[in-house]
């Protein structure tokens, strides 16, 4: 017996941060790909190949929900010398090497 993909999809589009390489990575459930050991699916990383375990914990809420959210005063960090936006804990631009102010 054959493992099957899920025949359903959500429409969402999630994103996630690859734990190597730390790149940014925005997919929707179409892209998906499924192993037994993989149940809920995984996706490849496009720069270190690395798999990446699908989660709905990682799906972009909607513009309405996002908007209300998004005044708790919370900011994102951008790296002043590139523009490039930090990670998390990132104290160094992935991209130019700057380091966070």
């Amino acid at each position: 017996m054959a493992f099957q993909r899920e025949q359903w999809h959500s429409g969402l589009t999630y994103r996630q941060v690859c734990e190597t390489c730390k790149t940014v990575v925005q997919y929707t459930d179409y892209a998906l790909d499924y192993r037994p050991w993989y149940a809920d699916g995984f996706v490849d990383c496009p720069k270190c190949g690395s798999h990446l375990r699908h989660d709905e914990k990682y799906a972009i809420k909607s513009s309405g929900e996002a908007a209300a959210e998004g005044m708790s005063g919370t900011r994102a960090a951008f790296c002043t010398a590139c523009g490039n936006k930090f990670g998390e804990n990132d104290r160094f631009c992935s991209q130019c090497g700057a380091k966070r102010s």
